[in-house]
């Protein structure tokens, strides 16, 4: 049984109850538990300038806001899906301005996504894959021996052939709860990608270096992911390649930002709802684009 097949089964099961380099150069304000931040980050492909894809994730005091911006055909960016993480009612929903739909994912769903997948990738022959599902990769994060505030996670260990390096360079957030909340957002963003977006690296991997910086009270503030040989990853890239994000985060929400939620809160209530099945089946080459963007956007940020 191969990924894409383990997602559209879970996605499937009459279950009711639960998105590529993230994030940032952060200070965050932390009152009783709470984080409220601004979150700006650019993923790119290589040394290209021209960033794949943009996000501004706005944490108020109990969800999270996540606008996703991908580059159109005449390369000027556009707001290609919104996601509002609401952690006290445990669900996530994505919405698709481009098309008006909108689809609620539970805690529950995510969770068995996330058993099925290790089940499945810790019995996967490729082992890149049975790596990112084994105790290696945490055992594998350390600190960079230049740098203590960066950490580094490469492997698999002692396997002739492609090799994944992570790198992550973070800054002390003002409080663990504020790590914390912060990890629980970049986590679920993973399982959404897995969930929507199948393909690619398991997001174990980058879900264990989360653990870590919760662990050091910090977030990231720059991701890069190496790739050497033929990867499966979201992104064709040939040869030795990175891709990575630029963070910046501020401490408090903008007046700008209260107008976007706002915004945002509408396209929530006018979308029509669907299926996962309908919402990561879009038609048309282009949308197909947009899905691999939209993977390689949370490889790297989340």
């Amino acid at each position: 049984m191969c990924w894409r097949t383990i997602s559209r089964a879970v996605s499937l099961a009459p279950v009711v109850a639960s998105v590529l380099l993230t994030v940032s150069t952060v200070a965050a304000v932390a009152a009783d538990g709470d984080a409220v931040m601004r979150v700006e980050s650019q993923v790119f492909k290589g040394s290209d300038e021209q960033a794949i894809s943009r996000s501004l994730a706005l944490f108020t005091d109990d969800v999270v806001w996540d606008l996703l911006e991908l580059p159109d055909a005449e390369g000027e960016m556009q707001l290609a899906e919104i996601v509002l993480h609401d952690p006290l009612r445990e669900r996530t929903v994505l919405v698709d301005p481009r098309r008006g739909v909108k689809v609620e994912v539970d805690k529950l769903k995510l969770d068995r996504l996330r058993v099925s997948l290790a089940t499945w990738a810790r019995g996967a022959e490729d082992p890149i894959i049975r790596w990112a599902a084994s105790s290696q990769v945490k055992e594998g994060i350390h600190h960079d021996d230049d740098d203590e505030s960066t950490i580094v996670l490469t492997g698999p260990p002692g396997v002739t052939g492609p090799k994944v390096r992570y790198r992550v360079q973070y800054e002390k957030a003002s409080s663990r709860e504020a790590a914390e909340r912060y990890q629980q957002f970049a986590d679920v963003s993973l399982l959404l990608k897995a969930l929507v977006h199948p393909g690619g690296l398991p997001p174990f991997p980058r879900m264990a270096i989360n653990s870590r910086l919760v662990d050091e009270r910090a977030i990231p503030s720059d991701v890069q992911l190496a790739l050497s040989g033929e990867l499966p990853l979201p992104v064709p890239l040939a040869g030795d390649q990175v891709l990575r994000s630029e963070h910046h985060t501020h401490p408090q929400l903008l007046a700008e930002d209260r107008r976007r939620i706002s915004e945002a809160s509408v396209r929530v209530a006018e979308a029509a709802s669907v299926s996962l099945e309908v919402y990561a089946s879009p038609e048309g080459d282009a949308s197909t684009d947009v899905a691999t963007s939209r993977s390689a956007e949370r490889s790297v940020t989340r």
